[in-house]
């Protein structure tokens, strides 16, 4: 550890009164306090500045056991505090993305990690089914985060009713598809970006057509149903081991923050199926069915864009390999939009689940 090289990562404050040193991490919005009686802490911890060495700061600090500095390192490691300098940032990080390198070094332990991330976002291949309040916002979002790959799925056209709420869409793109008008707005912004466009609507055959290679999958369709649109995508997404998100926002669920799952490692879609079903089943039972045709459910965008980028910030994870952080996974999420709170109903996976269950279908 002598030769190792850290730096304090640029997004945390410390304050320092009373042997109490207080740490703030303003990315993450944590914070904690430990007790310290040095009182050069601020400047000890000021000197690891991404050039000096272990070695180094023992020398300026000599009255500090390197035993004690090796321990505190470890810790304000593993708190999200200091950073491991094993490699300088590419000029090109640093001048276009520096907010975004910013931000995932509070998921990462090294440079070498951050730049490792960011390679696997922009390398990765995401498919988007459904081009509406919900998933136009995903795809714009991911792009503005170093995605490169993407491949858009809708059949429609843009309508007039579109434009208070889905993003990339105006006046002049009316009747025009939504794969073609989204697709040429966004490489007019970011050029570099490979944007595979298909016009076709999810079915049952869908994916015998286009059976590519994906890292991640991302629901936003709601035709014929979203359960029905999700169980396709959800099929062979489990068969194929494919990451996949329900991209939320739907029906009566508008604010409703869609589930990750992650093949075998987390609820599946058929867990939460069986687990609301019961919840469903009791909530309803002796309640007559009122059918109303056209019935029109309300929607605008700030509550899209809720569900959008909590959904991205998720699917940002899952292609950087960040699995251990992905946030919405094993839960059912909703935001209330009056207590402006989060309602969160765990959905545990389930051993006996007839997809990902032990004796499983997609085992």
């Amino acid at each position: 550890m002598v030769d190792d090289i850290y730096r304090l990562k640029s997004s945390i404050a410390l304050v320092y009164d009373d042997n109490i040193l207080d740490v703030f991490l303003s990315n993450l919005r944590e914070q904690f306090k430990i007790r310290v009686e040095y009182e050069e802490i601020l400047d000890l911890l000021f000197s690891f500045d991404g050039e000096k060495t272990v070695n180094d700061v023992l020398k300026v600090y000599r009255n500090i056991d390197g035993d004690d500095l090796f321990d505190l390192i470890s810790f304000l490691i593993k708190k999200n505090v200091l950073i491991k300098v094993d490699c300088e940032y590419p000029e090109s990080f640093l001048s276009e993305q520096y907010r975004l390198v910013n931000f995932f070094e509070d998921y990462c332990s090294s440079t070498s990690d951050v730049i490792a991330s960011l390679k696997l976002i922009s390398t990765s291949n995401v498919m988007i089914v459904g081009l509406g309040a919900v998933g136009t916002w995903i795809s714009e979002s991911l792009i503005r985060s170093g995605l490169k790959n993407i491949t858009l799925v809708d059949d429609d056209t843009v309508e007039f009713s579109n434009l208070h709420r889905q993003g990339m869409f105006f006046e002049e793109d009316i009747d025009k598809f939504k794969v073609d008008v989204l697709s040429e707005n966004l490489c007019s912004v970011f050029p570099d970006v490979k944007i595979n466009k298909i016009k076709d609507k999810l079915t049952s055959e869908f994916f015998s057509k286009y059976n590519d290679t994906y890292d991640l999958i991302i629901n936003c369709a709601d035709k014929p149903s979203v359960d029905e649109t999700t169980r396709i995508i959800a099929k062979f997404c489990m068969k194929n081991k494919i990451p996949h998100i329900v991209g939320g926002g739907y029906n009566l669920h508008l604010t409703l923050i869609g589930q990750t799952v992650i093949p075998n490692r987390t609820a599946c879609v058929m867990c939460f199926e069986k687990h609301l079903q019961k919840i469903n089943d009791a909530d309803l039972n002796g309640v007559k069915k009122l059918t109303r045709k056209n019935r029109r459910i309300g929607s605008f965008s700030p509550l899209s864009t809720i569900a959008a980028s909590l959904a991205t910030i998720d699917a940002l994870k899952i292609v950087s390999g960040k699995y251990d952080r992905i946030s919405n996974c094993n839960a059912r999420i909703e935001f209330n939009v009056r207590e402006r709170d989060i309602d969160k109903h765990l959905v545990e996976k389930n051993d006996d689940c007839e997809w990902c269950g032990n004796n499983g279908l997609y085992k």
